[in-house]
């Protein structure tokens, strides 16, 4: 049965009373289909394919990218530490602070000109004058480009705070095409002190965001490095002022291996 309302003999427009009507059986309501309009049909099919095709994409992508692609990869870590290791460190200065001669080397490391002349000459000049104490190197910061300071030559200095600095400077050179791959910025500073096996890295990190500030210790060693090359007129590339008992030699524009060679024997001790 079924509840249905009646209406009233001359009683128009009103429902009256409720009333139950036999054999009158339930039927649910029946909600009309509406086919899906050709044009949604359409949308829908282009959806899944770019979807497919994306996915599809994704999968050849993964499968023909080149190992390591989005990796710095830090080459000369065993030959820094053969290079420097054993040779006193403080600072800046590469061997003994005793040593008779000095050389004050100028270069930038963010300058890919400048990469040559330092590796074809430091790892000489260190086995063969520093480990014997005969000569002390210092390490002065000075930028060939528009701006006094760049970033790299924070991170060296950081790592030089720990006696690891020409380990950093060697491998920032060794790696300027990984530089030019991926850009100088705080990733790639990191990878490279990453690079060297006995640095404390919490506490690189930690000098380097402490010290590199505007007022900090290692901004104005930065600072003194680029009055002093400038007072000194130094000029683009790698310079070197050798000094010692008999004079001092002053090379510009790419101080060669072979120049600070002849430079070191002219002014040292006879």
């Amino acid at each position: 049965m079924s509840i249905v309302a009646i209406r009233e003999p001359g009683s128009e427009g009103r429902w009256g009373r409720l009333a139950i009507m036999p054999g009158m059986p339930e039927a649910a309501p029946e909600v009309p289909v509406r086919p899906l309009p050709r044009r949604g049909r359409i949308w829908i099919a282009l959806v899944l394919a770019a979807f497919l095709f994306g996915v599809g994409y994704l999968v050849v992508t993964v499968a023909t990218r080149k190992p390591g692609a989005d990796i710095v990869h830090i080459a000369g870590i065993s030959e820094a530490q053969e290079i420097f290791g054993g040779v006193p460190q403080e600072g800046d200065r590469l061997g003994s602070s005793d040593a008779p001669v000095t050389v004050q080397l100028f270069n930038d490391i963010q300058c890919g000109n400048c990469a040559e002349d330092f590796l074809d000459a430091i790892p000489t000049l260190a086995e063969k004058y520093g480990r014997t104490a005969q000569v002390k190197f210092l390490y002065h910061h000075y930028s060939n480009s528009e701006s006094p300071t760049e970033l790299g030559f924070y991170g060296a200095e950081a790592a030089a705070d720990q006696g690891y600095g020409w380990q950093y400077i060697y491998l920032f050179f060794r790696n300027q095409d990984e530089a030019k791959r991926f850009g100088v910025d705080q990733n790639f500073l990191d990878s490279v002190a990453g690079g060297i096996e006995e640095l404390n890295f919490p506490e690189w990190e930690e000098d380097l965001e402490k010290e590199g500030g505007p007022n900090g210790a290692i901004s104005k060693r930065l600072e003194a490095d680029e009055e002093l090359g400038s007072g000194l007129g130094i000029r683009y590339g790698q310079a070197a002022i050798v000094s010692g008992p008999r004079g001092t030699r002053t090379i510009q524009d790419g101080a060669t291996l072979s120049q600070m060679e002849k430079a070191i024997e002219e002014v040292g001790e006879t």
